[in-house]
């Protein structure tokens, strides 16, 4: 994938690596974060052939991780069907078993109050994976790489093929934990954008990664090694 930022040549982001678009310019910062949201058309982005594509249709924006990222609003209904999908027809019956003894208990036990009660229809399986409160644990909510480490892995598993887009990572991270990011990235053959903001080139910072960096005069530092 390409992203492109008129006048500069497209900065290539690869699979399988942390990408880092860093500048010193608050208007390039702004713009390119916008422009992740369809909402203006401050950036284009193109496959490895160049050809256009949407923003919306190439990458999933996430933004800063700290700030608008809910693993369970973002995931958790996914990753319940993606469970339901591996289960097995045996399993599937068995969770269906179970919820029908679930149900008969409660009406058995309805009548020790002399009252006018009906227990509901059986829950269908989605309603069993809700009712067991399956989701990710809270303690993940106060780390910083937990959190980015559990939106990629998730991002992977559940087979969406867009790019992640996040933004300020280095706000976050020690220098052994971004490391460790950029690993988990290699291994999992993801592809990871980050935009970031600087006044100063900080290349030795993201050595490990692709990095790229315009300054607040809007010199790229390409043109420059």
């Amino acid at each position: 994938m390409n992203l492109t930022y008129y006048p500069y040549a497209p900065f290539p982001v690869n699979t399988g690596k942390v990408t880092v678009f860093d500048t010193g310019a608050s208007k390039i910062y702004f713009d390119v974060c916008r422009g992740f949201t369809d909402a203006v058309d401050t950036v284009r982005i193109s496959n490895d052939d160049l050809e256009l594509l949407s923003c919306s249709s190439a990458c999933s924006w996430y933004g800063d991780p700290m700030l608008s990222v809910d693993l369970n609003k973002l995931f958790l209904r996914k990753v319940q069907q993606r469970l339901l999908g591996l289960l097995t027809d045996e399993q599937q019956i068995s969770l269906v078993d179970k919820s029908q003894d679930l149900v008969t208990t409660v009406t058995s036990d309805s009548f020790l109050l002399d009252l006018p009660l009906e227990v509901g229809m059986m829950p269908d399986l989605e309603k069993v994976m809700k009712f067991v409160g399956l989701s990710f644990p809270t303690e993940i909510t106060n780390d910083p790489y937990a959190i980015l480490e559990t939106l990629i892995r998730t991002h992977v598993e559940l087979g969406v093929k867009k790019s992640i887009v996040l933004t300020n990572v280095s706000h976050y991270l020690t220098s052994r934990q971004l490391t460790d990011l950029i690993q988990l990235v290699h291994e999992l053959e993801a592809t990871v954008l980050v935009i970031e903001f600087s006044e100063s080139n900080r290349s030795e910072k993201f050595k490990n990664a692709c990095y790229y960096y315009v300054d607040s005069d809007f010199v790229d530092w390409r043109s420059l090694e």
